[in-house]
C-alpha cells in the first residue's frame, strides 16, 4: 500500500474516530433531497462526495467499517442510522481521496446487527416523491421511459444478501434495476411485507473493491 493512499485511510479513520459518538442527525441539514436520475444528494454528485464532502453535509456517521487490512479499491463503510442512509467509500489509487461509488437508502426501519441499531427510514425526499407503499408496478410506471427490468431471482438474493440487506426482511425480494447514462438504480420490493424496503444507487468505476 503506497504512503499517499495509507494517508488516505489514516485521515478517514482519524475524522471518523473523532466524530463517532456525536448524534449525526444534529448536523443533518433540515431537508434531504435525493436527485434519483443524477445520483445527487442536495445537489452533490454522488462521484463527488468524499468522506470529508459526505461529514461537512451530514455530520459524523453513526458507525464505520473499514477493511482490516485497506488495499487500493478496498473501501470504507460510513453508515447514518438516523437518517436511513449508508455510503460506500473506494480509493481511486494515488492522491486522491476515498470517495463514495454506492449509496442505499432505507424506507423501512431496518436493524443492523453489526452496529446493534436500526437504519430509520429515510426522512428526506426522493424524486417522484418515491415511498415504501410504492409496487413494483407502480415503480414500472412512473420509471417506464427508462425501461424498469427485474433481475434473475438468484441475482436478486445475492443483492439482499451483501451485508445490511440479509437482516431488512424475511421473505424473498424482487429487485427492479433502471440503467441511467452512469448511474444504476436498484429498487429493493419485499413482497411478503407488500412494500419498497431501500433504493441504493451505484456508480460505475474502474477499480472494485475486494471481496469481504
Amino acid at each position: 500500500m503506497g504512503i499517499s493512499t495509507r494517508a488516505a485511510w489514516v485521515s478517514l479513520g482519524f475524522w471518523c474516530l473523532l466524530g463517532l459518538g456525536v448524534p449525526a442527525e444534529s448536523a443533518a441539514p433540515e431537508a434531504l433531497i435525493v436527485n434519483l436520475y443524477r445520483g445527487e444528494i442536495n445537489g452533490t454528485l454522488l462521484s463527488a462526495m468524499t468522506a470529508d464532502i459526505i461529514h461537512s453535509m451530514l455530520g459524523p456517521p453513526s458507525a464505520i467499517e473499514t477493511p482490516e487490512t485497506p488495499q487500493e479499491g478496498q473501501g470504507a463503510y460510513l453508515q447514518y442510522h438516523a437518517l436511513g442512509l449508508a455510503f460506500r467509500m473506494h480509493q481511486p489509487g494515488g492522491q486522491a481521496p476515498p470517495q463514495c461509488w454506492r449509496v442505499r437508502i432505507y424506507l423501512t426501519k431496518t436493524w443492523d446487527d453489526k452496529a446493534g441499531t436500526f437504519f430509520l427510514p429515510f426522512p428526506g425526499r426522493l424524486s417522484k416523491q418515491v415511498r415504501q407503499d410504492w409496487t413494483p408496478e407502480r415503480i414500472e410506471t412512473e420509471f417506464r421511459q427508462w425501461y424498469p427490468k427485474s433481475y434473475p431471482q438468484a441475482q436478486a438474493a445475492e443483492l439482499v444478501n451483501d451485508q445490511q440487506m440479509a437482516t431488512a426482511s424475511q421473505g424473498e425480494y424482487r429487485v427492479l434495476y433502471l440503467d441511467l447514462s452512469d448511474l444504476r438504480v436498484d429498487f429493493f420490493y419485499a413482497q411478503t411485507e407488500q412494500r419498497l424496503h431501500a433504493i441504493q444507487l451505484t456508480l460505475p468505476r474502474t477499480v472494485k473493491p475486494a471481496q469481504r
